[in-house]
């Protein structure tokens, strides 16, 4: 059972505490979400090393607070929680957004990062697909009035507009578990009094795409990490084809690459005994990381 802390980084941060000793392990929620992402599975994952899971700004108990919520802002973030509140190199595992923010950690940090676990990582599109509930999904949030229309949805019935975003989110929405959706729906409905929701989530997306529609420069990125990696990503996934995923192994082939079949963009939540077997089997295998090695 987790405990809920607050660590101050240019204003409070909302982390909560699952447990565990030995290698510190963050987990990195994804666009829209927060720390009860990873509700299934948080908890056995301490078991390998001190776990928290954080609430990126702007997202989860995070307050904005004048602070920006893009991907970069939340790199530093991380970066500087790490400095601060952890006793080694981290195992950072990161789902979606949360990925793409754990490469850019890993890149401008490599003495904080011994590894990395990507989970449906926010990739470049590889293989362009005409998904239009996906696509209005993604550009509401974008476009003035749009974005606050959805967040004023999201008031008045948080259980109707969750459902919608699960449906998007997961291939068999039936596999979340009574325990974790009930979870969900109480950071939904919480989220929907919070009033800088709709402006955070647009400030990241907006970041979002602007680092990942820069592909030679992300490569570049991705080829200067020193930490192993391993990919995971579910084969259903609408919103991050998983032709991404093969195409980020073809540029680490010395990173792990995992597919999950019949699994959508969550598969710590759809399917939690199969992500904490590949977790616990990479684990037992990966390589050394460079920062280990100079500590």
């Amino acid at each position: 059972m987790a405990s809920s802390m607050e660590v101050d980084i240019n204003g409070p941060v909302h982390v909560a505490d699952h447990g565990g000793t030995g290698t510190p392990i963050l987990l990195i929620h994804g666009l829209g979400g927060s720390h009860v992402n990873w509700s299934p599975v948080a908890d056995q994952l301490s078991a390998f090393g001190s776990t928290r899971a954080i609430d990126l700004i702007g997202f989860g108990y995070t307050q904005p607070l004048g602070r920006s919520s893009a991907v970069e802002a939340q790199r530093d973030l991380i970066i500087s929680y790490l400095l601060d509140h952890a006793d080694a190199p981290a195992l950072l595992v990161g789902n979606s957004m949360g990925g793409l923010i754990s490469i850019l950690v890993a890149e401008a940090a490599p003495e904080l990062v011994e590894g990395l676990v990507l989970v449906d990582a926010a990739l470049p599109t590889i293989r362009p697909r005409l998904d239009m509930p996906v696509i209005k999904g993604l550009a509401r949030p974008l476009i003035p009035g749009l974005g606050q229309k959805m967040y004023e949805k999201a008031v008045e019935d948080p259980e109707s507009y969750m459902n919608q975003l699960f449906e998007i989110l997961f291939h068999d929405g039936s596999a979340l578990d009574p325990e974790t959706r009930e979870i969900a729906l109480e950071m939904a409905k919480a989220r929907a009094e919070m009033p800088w929701v709709a402006s955070a989530f647009a400030d990241a997306a907006r970041s979002l795409f602007r680092v990942l529609i820069r592909r030679k420069a992300f490569v570049s990125r991705v080829e200067s990490i020193t930490a192993p990696a391993l990919i995971m990503h579910g084969d259903k996934d609408r919103l991050v084809d998983v032709a991404s995923a093969r195409w980020l192994a073809e540029q680490r082939p010395d990173w792990q690459l995992e597919i999950f079949e019949n699994v959508g963009h969550v598969p710590q939540l759809e399917a939690p005994d199969r992500f904490l077997e590949a977790v616990e089997r990479w684990l037992a295998t990966r390589p050394e990381s460079a920062s280990t090695t100079q500590l």
